[in-house]
């Protein structure tokens, strides 16, 4: 006895799958550039930006700070010490503020590395005694007086223009 044929439809050859027409692309077109393209591109992107900035430059000068009028002084003053009835003799950095107009956000600092930031400002025509231990860097370590020669102080506030002013004092 022979099986029945079974009623299933014929399955298509391999040969019937392919494409009608041969010129018809298998995979999507990309666009590429050519490498002098892409090296025209990479010039560009630079030097656009370069030019632009030159040009500005140009016009609007540089950025610069404005001079602070402000004497610095550096030497030992009593200092009214905390919790007692007198002041302690000690090495200070004191700054006079000899502009018309109060000093908001007050920065001072000691060789480049031990910084003061003071957000009160400071009155027209007044003094501020700092001790100069109370100067720290930012992982804060304190400034030692005697223990590193003082070569730099440099005090910045805010202008009521709203620029940076910026007084430098070297030591020899």
């Amino acid at each position: 006895m022979t099986a029945p044929s079974s009623s299933l439809p014929d399955s298509p050859a391999p040969a019937d799958l392919t494409p009608e027409r041969s010129d018809v692309p298998q995979v999507a077109p990309v666009t590429r550039l050519s490498p002098r393209m892409l090296t025209i591109l990479l010039v560009s992107s630079c030097l656009i930006p370069l030019i632009g900035l030159s040009v500005y430059a140009a016009f609007f000068g540089r950025a610069s700070d404005a001079p602070l009028d402000v004497e610095v002084f550096v030497g030992k003053e009593p200092v009214e010490a905390f919790g007692s009835q007198g002041a302690i003799l000690t090495e200070v950095v004191a700054i006079k503020n000899v502009t018309g107009h109060e000093l908001p956000n007050l920065t001072v600092d000691l060789n480049g590395q031990y910084f003061l930031h003071r957000q009160s400002p400071v009155a027209a025509d007044e003094r501020l005694v700092l001790p100069q231990q109370i100067f720290a860097t930012k992982s804060n370590q304190r400034w030692v007086p005697g223990a590193y020669p003082l070569k730099e102080i440099t005090v910045t506030a805010k202008l009521p223009s709203g620029r940076r002013g910026v007084k430098i004092v070297t030591f020899e």
